[in-house]
């Protein structure tokens, strides 16, 4: 058996499916579609008027690259981008520059085959890190994170990246201005950033499934009306 298929989504770009989880990087609604509505613009409008020059984003996990590379090409003008990205699966990395990217990415080519090469790019507006190491681990290094893209393989084949103590964790970590995106309303996940503290949100857009944002603060999304859910279910989270 191959450790991936290529799949190709809906809106033309391809993804990867991976046969250790069963799952593929993206939904089929679309690669570059779900990476740009779901993350990308979510993340960047959420923080967009702070005074930072620079963006400090958590990439979780770093997979085929996409929420890094649809951010570089969405850099919010006279703002620097240092991106941190952990992944355990190397070989995936080095294969990259090889991959069928949409033709968007031809212009940040260099930067795909110095991260595929290196796991490391830097210049005057940007620094993207990629470690090769345990997500759970990793976070607690890091400081300051502005945009948190949690989008990790689901809690059903990886549980351990949507405990309630590795939300924790990320909480410890994230600017009182960030955020959180992710593709998951599991009842599970949002229990645990509720019970965190954090404020749940969901996506404007009607262009693709709706998933949850959290932030400490209110922003101008749909909020999602957990405390009338918490009538009807219990409670439960994920934990280690």
């Amino acid at each position: 058996m191959t450790k991936y298929k290529e799949v190709k989504t809906k809106d033309d770009t391809f993804t990867l499916k991976s046969s250790e989880y069963n799952e593929c990087y993206h939904s089929s609604e679309g690669a570059l579609k779900e990476t740009y509505y779901k993350h990308v613009e979510v993340g960047f409008d959420v923080i967009k008027d702070i005074e930072d020059e620079e963006i400090r984003i958590l990439d979780i996990c770093f997979g085929l690259g996409y929420n890094t590379f649809v951010s570089i090409l969405n850099r919010p003008k006279n703002k620097k981008l240092k991106i941190f990205s952990p992944e355990l699966d190397l070989e995936l990395i080095k294969s990259l520059k090889n991959f069928k990217y949409p033709k968007e990415f031809e212009k940040i080519s260099h930067i795909i085959e110095k991260i595929s090469d290196n796991l490391y790019y830097k210049d005057e507006f940007l620094e993207i890190e990629v470690a090769n190491m345990d997500a759970r681990k990793y976070v607690k290094n890091l400081n300051n994170i502005h945009i948190v893209y949690q989008d990790a393989f689901s809690p059903k084949v990886n549980r351990e990246l949507w405990t309630i103590e590795y939300f924790r964790d990320i909480k410890n970590i994230l600017n009182k201005n960030g955020v959180i995106t992710t593709y998951s309303v599991a009842t599970p996940v949002r229990c645990a950033l509720y019970n965190l503290g954090f404020k749940l949100f969901t996506h404007k857009s009607d262009l693709i499934r709706k998933g949850t944002i959290a932030s400490l603060k209110e922003i101008d999304y749909p909020k999602v009306d957990f405390e009338e859910k918490l009538k009807r279910v219990e409670c439960r989270v994920y934990e280690d």
